[in-house]
């Protein structure tokens, strides 16, 4: 489940999604640091896995991953999860003021090094001359090795990204704007044959992937709420191929519109239409319904609210309904 907000807030709400017995509590990289937001999650959970989804991999370097992994690790006395994520190109150089260069193959050799610099605080050594990074000096010495293998996850939308995270990663973590179709049809081939061509197990990847979630007994509301999510996350030319395998595509060009002018009703109104399809809204029986259709397809789902539009209080509202509803030690209604 997907735990965020002020980090007061995000203690309190890790601590309710570690008591309802979900089996993990996973943090973004969106106004507040993945990291931060890890270290706050574990302190106050003692069961639940924490994963960030996603840390953010260019605007860091992999040493600095690593460290920061490698202490959340400890922390959380082995029940950390690195994910990783490249973002977009605007994002990589308008905010963070980093060139944005061959996505896939940076990210697969960060893993790679992030694998190594991890090594080095069980005592090896690194010489690390790669096409990205030059890495051949480990960390001050002073902290011992991680308790456990850490498992390192890579964020996909698009079958390039998918197939390097079947090469590389331990798992990969599917955008939250997508359908079983698009899971079945394009993710899961895509990092089989990442792993059949670095010849590795397909079934050694797990397969994770987030869904937006709205529940609302006023199904309009939850609908719309997910609409506006749909319509933000659409206005970037990455997610084109989701919305064109359902027929979306011309969605596109009157959102970028609509986003430009400010209006978010407009966006909804514009995304109405692709909810039923990339998202799942509604009451809490239509909720528990639409994510019976991932059965089977992936391992795990993380579940997550729509965050662009909603206010604090009905954040945390969609919140509590998820727990209810979705919680193993909860009592649905």
């Amino acid at each position: 489940m997907v735990v965020g907000g002020s980090l007061p807030r995000l203690g309190e709400l890790s601590a309710e999604v570690d008591g309802a017995g979900f089996e993990s509590a996973w943090v973004a990289e969106t106004s507040r640091s993945a990291f931060v937001q890890a270290a706050v999650a574990a302190v106050n959970t003692s069961r639940v896995l924490v994963g960030t989804n996603i840390a953010l991999a260019f605007p860091r370097s992999p040493t600095i991953t690593a460290m920061a992994a490698r202490d959340l690790a400890e922390l959380s006395a082995g029940r950390f999860v690195l994910g990783l994520g490249t973002q977009v190109k605007r994002v990589n150089e308008q905010r963070f003021g980093m060139p944005f260069e061959h996505p896939a193959s940076k990210v697969g050799e960060a893993v790679e090094v992030i694998r190594e610099v991890l090594a080095t605080f069980e005592g090896a050594t690194i010489d690390h001359r790669g096409r990205f990074y030059s890495i051949t000096m480990p960390p001050f010495p002073g902290a011992g090795p991680a308790p456990g293998r850490m498992p390192i996850y890579l964020a996909a939308v698009n079958a390039v990204m998918a197939e390097t995270a079947g090469a590389v990663a331990d798992g990969v973590l599917g955008h939250p704007m997508t359908s079983p179709e698009w899971l079945r049809d394009v993710v899961r081939p895509a990092v089989g044959r990442g792993a059949a061509r670095a010849g590795r197990n397909p079934d050694a990847v797990n397969i994770t992937t987030g869904v937006i979630l709205q529940i609302s007994e006023d199904r309009d509301e939850a609908r719309r709420e997910a609409a506006l999510q749909l319509g933000f996350y659409a206005t970037t030319r990455t997610y084109r191929p989701v919305l064109a395998m359902h027929g979306l595509e011309d969605r596109l060009e009157p959102l970028r519109r609509a986003f430009v002018r400010g209006d978010l009703a407009g966006m909804a109104d514009v995304a109405l239409g692709m909810v039923d399809v990339l998202a799942i809204a509604g009451t809490a029986k239509e909720c528990r319904a639409r994510l019976e259709r991932f059965e089977g397809l992936v391992d795990r789902v993380i579940l997550g609210g729509a965050w662009v539009g909603p206010s604090e209080e009905r954040l945390i509202e969609n919140h509590r309904s998820i727990l209810e509803t979705f919680a193993p030690r909860a009592t649905r209604r």
